[in-house]
Order: structure tokens, then C-alpha cells, then sequence
């Protein structure tokens, strides 16, 4: 039977998180930088451990107002900075908490800015083997070509939720349609993008990409309702929704 991981983004102070750790495999949990504080992350860290849902650090720009979406500057030491404070502070909690973090998902225009940069890519895959951690990828970008290179265990994922441009890289919010709402239609689609192995752009065409995650952002208000139509319909066509082995 084939399979498909369901992660999302929990820890930034909304009010689904606790009904999404019971739909979900997996937890992309922001840790201080665009939101989160040491007692989101101890409870998000909880209640993960409570549903066996594997756990990952979800840093970004520390720029909670803006919610890490505005571009910062980009520099191999503004990235080590960032990541290093951000995710050590989950994994130290992880570690009380009996509960390990696996994995790194970049978030907002952090993950934007380094899927386009190819030096600002190996900077994160270099500081993620230092750490031992693994990398929750955008097929198609330079985050793939650097796990890809440095041989940093990692896996892709799609964004069930969001439209992709011609080649591939998420399709600016600022634009409309960029955030999809319907849950049936969203489920629909990401049937449709596991099956295929591949990302349906704006044009219509579909590329070819490696897709070991769906991804629903838990910021959106529709996001639990997403979460069970993407579930059940992936189990309604026998895929098996579970967590990653990193």
C-alpha cells in the first residue's frame, strides 16, 4: 500500500492546534522566531507525544509581526543564527519532554528565500548535519539540490492549501488564489499530486516532483476541516497516511 505523510505547521498561537495533532502524522512546530514561546512548544511538544505524532522544528525570520513573511536579509550567518537559536531551543525541550525532534521545516519567507537560493540552501543543509537533524525539503528548489549534495536525510513535500508558479515555487501570497479554501476541492487536488508525483502549476501543466508530505498550514481558518477531507480521502483511495521514518 503505498503512503503519504500529513504534517502542518502548530505552535503559532491558534486555536485548531490541539484537534489537528489527532488528524495529522506529523508537526512542524514553530519555535520562538515568527511565533511560538517555550510554553507553546512544551504544549504543542505534549500533545504530539499524546497522538504519536513525530515532531519537527519549524523556525523563521524572528519577526512575529509579520508572522516571518517578509523578507530578511540573507546570509550564511543570519541563517546559522536563526536556526541555531530557534531549533535548539525545541530540541532542548523535546528532550525533557521525552519526545524528540526529528526534522527542520523552514518557515515563510525564510523557506521562500532559501528555495531560490542555491549558497543560502547549503548553508541549512550544512548546519542540519552539524545538528543531525533531517530536512522536510520543496522538491524542484535549491533546498532539494543541497539535500540532494550534502547527503542530509530528508524528504518533500507539497503544499496541499497553495498554487505553484510555472516552476514550481509556491505562488506569492500577495496574489490572488495563491490560498486555496475549499476543503473538498484541496483534497481533490492532493489525491491527484501523490498519485502523479507531481505539482499542478497556475498554467495547467503538471511538473514532476517528488512528494513524500502534504502540508496544511494550521494558520488557516479552514485548516481542520482540510486536514480530515485530505485524510479521509487519502484513506477512501488506500493510501496509508503515516509519519516519516527519518
Amino acid at each position: 500500500m503505498a503512503y503519504v505523510d500529513l504534517n502542518a505547521d502548530l505552535g503559532e498561537g491558534m486555536l485548531g492546534d490541539a484537534a489537528l495533532l489527532t488528524v495529522v502524522t506529523s508537526a512542524n512546530v514553530a519555535c520562538g522566531g515568527h511565533a511560538g514561546d517555550a510554553a507553546t512548544m512544551r504544549r504543542t511538544l505534549a500533545g504530539a507525544q499524546q497522538h504519536g505524532v513525530t515532531v519537527g522544528a519549524h523556525p523563521g525570520w524572528a519577526d512575529p509581526a509579520h508572522f516571518g513573511r517578509r523578507a530578511m536579509p540573507l546570509s550564511a550567518e543570519s541563517i546559522r543564527t536563526t536556526l541555531q537559536t530557534q531549533v535548539a531551543a525545541l530540541v532542548a525541550l523535546g528532550q525533557v519532554q521525552g519526545w524528540p525532534v526529528k526534522y527542520v521545516k523552514l518557515h515563510g519567507a525564510l523557506a521562500n528565500q532559501v528555495a531560490a537560493d542555491d549558497a543560502a540552501a547549503l548553508a541549512v543543509g550544512n548546519l542540519l548535519r552539524e545538528v543531525n537533524l533531517g530536512w522536510l525539503v520543496m522538491p524542484l528548489t535549491a533546498m532539494h539540490r543541497a539535500a540532494l549534495l550534502l547527503d542530509v536525510v530528508h524528504y518533500c513535500e507539497a503544499f496541499a492549501d497553495r498554487t505553484y508558479t510555472a516552476d514550481g515555487h509556491l505562488t506569492p501570497r500577495t496574489q490572488e488564489g495563491a490560498v486555496l479554501h475549499d476543503a473538498d476541492a484541496i483534497a481533490a487536488r492532493a489525491l491527484e499530486m501523490v498519485r502523479r508525483q507531481a505539482l499542478p502549476t497556475n498554467s495547467g501543466a503538471w511538473l514532476a516532483a517528488r512528494i513524500d508530505s502534504l502540508c496544511v498550514h494550521g494558520d488557516t481558518p479552514d485548516a481542520l476541516d482540510i486536514a480530515h477531507a485530505l485524510r479521509q480521502r487519502l484513506e477512501a483511495e488506500r493510501w496509508q497516511v503515516r509519519a516519516l521514518h527519518w
